[in-house]
């Protein structure tokens, strides 16, 4: 299957990320892209990708079947404008969108758009979602997931941060860079939907935009703390998982990502690993490397590049798909309805 990248340069945090990740179990090919809005820089790209450059989106839409975009946030909108006129399928790096406003102007109807949200590619992650289905953990009370970041603390790096990121709107954009991301991972794992009770914005750091952020919510008994942030020093990105029940406590780092920690009622305590799950993180697909060969972060974006594939394959066949493990656009907006406060 042909895909395009739209962004993604070679300097760019994400470009070789999905690169690789698109490419590792063999069901992508990379054509090509439109790597920057600068045509030099662009044309750069390619030639260290080894990848044809592509002049338009236009060009692009007439030699691949999905297209990538990989572009800052608030030129998405733009991009989707014009990708949704083209016969193709349109993968976007979270968010959908910087707003709902965007939205109205947006014809999905028939299209095949999928929004990346790479966490939830983890097996681990994947396995608390199967746990808590099987009811392993019991009635679910609460649930904390936090992803703190030390960015706007640290010495500032060349070109870091980017000038679209300094600039807040109706929503900030660590709640689209991050905010989104733990959200996500709730719906995720308790297949269900929060409505927002209170939101605390702070802004600590030199740059003027909310740099850390709090949020509680809840989906009838079950309470949901969220937390993200730019300014915890000694925090790279180690994103939490904790997920509370009546028979059992369940946790996940990304800093320990190949292990699960459980705790039951009887003080019974479990350490799973990818080779020992009960229901998903176990499978084969997941074993590119044997088992004390650590899989990590890229391998997660191409558990979810591969689901995308299947998914993909079915909406070519049935003009639609069925895949818990891939989420269309409708997911990434009420993921801004969430974050805006307007499921209250």
């Amino acid at each position: 299957m042909k895909i395009g990248f739209l962004g993604g340069g070679v300097n760019s945090i994400a470009g070789k990320v999905h690169l690789i990740a698109s490419q590792m179990d063999n069901k992508f090919q990379v054509v090509g892209g439109i790597f920057s809005s600068d045509k030099e820089k662009s044309e750069y790209s390619a030639n260290i990708y080894g990848l044809k450059h592509f002049n338009s989106i236009k060009e692009m839409s007439k030699e691949v079947d999905l297209v990538v975009v990989l572009t800052p946030t608030p030129l998405h909108f733009e991009n989707l404008k014009e990708l949704l006129s083209y016969d193709i399928g349109i993968i976007v790096d979270k968010p959908l969108v910087s707003n709902l406003e965007n939205i109205e102007q947006l014809n999905f109807k028939d299209k095949f758009v999928v929004v990346t949200h790479n966490y939830s590619g983890y097996p681990m992650i994947r396995e608390i979602k199967e746990l808590i289905q099987n009811g392993v953990a019991g009635e679910i009370k609460k649930v904390v997931i936090n992803m703190y970041q030390e960015s706007f603390f640290k010495p500032l790096k060349k070109n870091y941060p980017q000038k679209w990121r300094l600039k807040d709107d109706k929503l900030s954009m660590i709640e689209l860079d991050l905010g989104v991301h733990i959200y996500h991972l709730a719906h995720f794992i308790l297949e269900r939907d929060f409505k927002l009770i209170h939101k605390e914005l702070n802004s600590f750091s030199q740059f003027g935009v909310i740099d850390d952020c709090e949020m509680l919510a809840k989906s009838d008994n079950i309470l949901l703390k969220l937390a993200i942030s730019k300014i915890m020093l000694g925090n790279a990105n180690p994103l939490n998982i904790e997920v509370y029940g009546e028979k059992a406590g369940i946790k996940w780092s990304q800093n320990d990502n190949e292990n699960l920690y459980i705790s039951y009622f009887n003080g019974k305590k479990e350490i799973l690993n990818r080779n020992y799950c009960y229901f998903e993180a176990n499978k084969s697909r997941y074993q590119r490397m044997a088992f004390g060969h650590p899989s990590g972060f890229i391998e997660a974006f191409a558990n979810l590049y591969r689901d995308i594939y299947d998914s993909f394959i079915e909406f070519r066949q049935k003009g639609s798909f069925n895949n818990k493990f891939v989420y269309d656009y409708k997911h990434s907006i009420d993921s801004l309805k969430f974050l805006l406060g307007e499921n209250r």
